[in-house]
């Protein structure tokens, strides 16, 4: 009997190809890419040309009666660090406010100025919008199916992370 000799790694590479068209990483990166240009793209129109996509996590998780530093980057999915620096630059284009709590003075309070919730109500009927063109291109029940499936992938994902905490 001949020993069975390992694959090269440039046939490992090659074995490989096929998952370049089957990514799932991919396929959220490239999708994520698009919507963030798409927004970009509508907000700027709307006169929001100094807003930036990476400061839409922090601004949309900011609760009508406010929201503390800690909540927000937790809500956010950013470093505490991260969130500071956006919130910094949220406060100073006039988009969100920060007072300290008075029950904790190392507790920050961000709320939205009325140009915020204009910005944020505004984002989510430019996001209803592209959900109607998905509706009208792929119909209500593929598209509520679509997004089912995305949420329990999430959600699948949570507990994956969680569990390896």
């Amino acid at each position: 009997m001949e020993p069975v000799s390992k694959p090269s790694l440039d046939q490992l590479l090659a074995d490989t190809e096929y998952v370049k068209k089957e990514n799932w990483g991919k396929i959220l990166a490239i999708s994520k890419r698009q919507f963030d240009e798409w927004a970009t793209r509508r907000l700027s129109e709307m006169g929001y040309a100094d807003f930036k996509m990476v400061y839409m996590p922090v601004l949309m998780n900011i609760r009508p009666d406010g929201t503390n530093n800690n909540e927000l980057a937790a809500h956010a999915r950013v470093t505490k660090q991260a969130m500071s620096k956006v919130a910094r630059e949220l406060q100073e284009m006039g988009y969100i406010k920060a007072k300290t709590s008075p029950d904790d003075k190392r507790i920050t309070i961000f709320s939205l100025t009325d140009r915020g919730k204009k910005l944020v109500i505004e984002a989510r009927l430019c996001v209803k919008e592209l959900m109607d063109l998905f509706r009208g291109e792929l119909g209500k029940e593929e598209l509520d199916r679509t997004m089912n499936t995305m949420l329990r992938i999430i959600d699948f994902m949570e507990r994956e992370v969680n569990a390896k905490k």
